[in-house]
């Protein structure tokens, strides 16, 4: 995968509103997803917030911010998901239910997407036996909160390739790059 141009988030709580604020912010569109419509609505008023915030301490432009907001989608339809090239779970932490969620989207996500968990104890080798690409699923534990900790631990499942790994760096490389103004 050379180049990702949509990425999905599932969970709307702190971390998943915070992944998407900054996936968003550095010129990536992004779907949140979470099964609560409510949890959608207070995640899109966080974000609002959130970057906001940024522009009024003059760390963010009024043209970024517009551009970041406009960038994001909210669904509760998991099949709204299919044309992500990376999706990234951010919900509970519980090995069934994240093996579940992980079990759905290979059935559908595009079979080039990478799956990825913001798991920090849950093995990534038994989240990808849940699935029938082990290859293309890696570990991406985001700092809390992500918008403002430069930090992604990349972890490796036991069949994670080398492409799934390159590709999972270059976007965590992206995400706290100073190309753009992003929260610097």
């Amino acid at each position: 995968m050379s180049s990702v141009k949509m990425i999905a988030v599932i969970g709307g709580g702190q971390m998943g509103s915070g992944i998407a604020q900054l996936t968003a912010m550095h010129g990536i569109d992004v779907c949140l997803l979470d099964v609560d419509s409510q949890a959608l609505s207070t995640a899109s008023s966080s974000i609002s917030s959130s970057i906001n915030r940024l522009v009024s301490k003059a760390h963010l432009s009024q043209a970024t911010a517009s551009e970041a907001l406009k960038r994001l989608c909210f669904t509760t339809n998991l099949n709204d998901l299919s044309h992500a090239d990376f999706i990234i779970e951010a919900i509970v932490e519980s090995e069934e239910v994240k093996k579940a969620l992980f079990l759905q989207l290979d059935k559908i996500a595009k079979s080039s997407a990478i799956l990825a968990s913001n798991t920090s104890s849950i093995s990534i080798t038994r989240l990808a036996s849940s699935t029938t690409r082990p290859k293309q699923v890696i570990g991406m534990h985001f700092m809390n909160p992500p918008p403002v900790m430069k930090l992604i631990e990349i972890v490796r499942g036991a069949d994670t390739s080398e492409d799934t790994f390159a590709a999972t760096k270059a976007l965590s490389q992206s995400c706290y790059s100073e190309k753009s103004d992003g929260g610097r």
